[in-house]
């Protein structure tokens, strides 16, 4: 090779690499730097965006099996609250996830009324029962309910213009 192949061969590799730089640098300015878990108690009442709520009650059932499946039902009974002059949706509340470590378990089983907390009317209180179905070994450990995001969005978005990614969770 010829000196004039190896200057444009160089220059051609340093315009790649700093249009690979730049590239990876615009996919990666508006990621969120470090993460914020507000941490609450069970008992203690979690308010955010016009919804208070407080976890009542949590306990662990007998263990189970169902079609091969073992499994331990886990009981939490939460109050939930719209401190609004609105009705309010918070049916996003049923999707909140239970945690031991890396496991997350989400229901749909337990004893709520769906259609009030799609149309949850100004100022009033409502009662849920959630129950998850949970591996054996988790039996009497402690656990994490991390609230869905939706039910607190505006602080989220707040946060995550911050660089931080927030999340809500009550220890159990």
């Amino acid at each position: 090779m010829n000196r004039g192949t190896i200057i444009l061969l160089a220059v051609a590799f340093i315009v790649i690499a700093a249009g690979w730089g730049i590239r990876v640098y615009q996919v990666n300015v508006d990621v969120a730097k470090s993460y914020e878990i507000q941490m609450h108690k069970k008992g203690e009442r979690v308010a955010f965006e016009n919804v208070a709520l407080e976890v009542k009650d949590f306990h662990y059932g007998e263990e189970q099996k169902e079609e091969g499946y073992e499994f331990v039902p886990v009981e939490m009974e939460m109050e939930i609250i719209n401190e609004s002059e609105k009705n309010l949706s918070i049916i996003k509340v049923i999707e909140s996830k239970l945690a031991f470590g890396m496991d997350y378990y989400q229901t749909i089983e337990g004893d709520f009324d769906v259609e009030k907390l799609r149309n949850l009317p100004p100022e009033t209180k409502t009662n849920i029962t959630l129950i998850f179905n949970v591996k054996p070994e988790y039996k009497n450990k402690k656990a994490k309910l991390y609230i869905d995001q939706s039910l607190y969005s505006s602080e989220v978005k707040e946060k995550y213009k911050k660089g931080k990614r927030l999340g809500i969770a009550i220890e159990l």
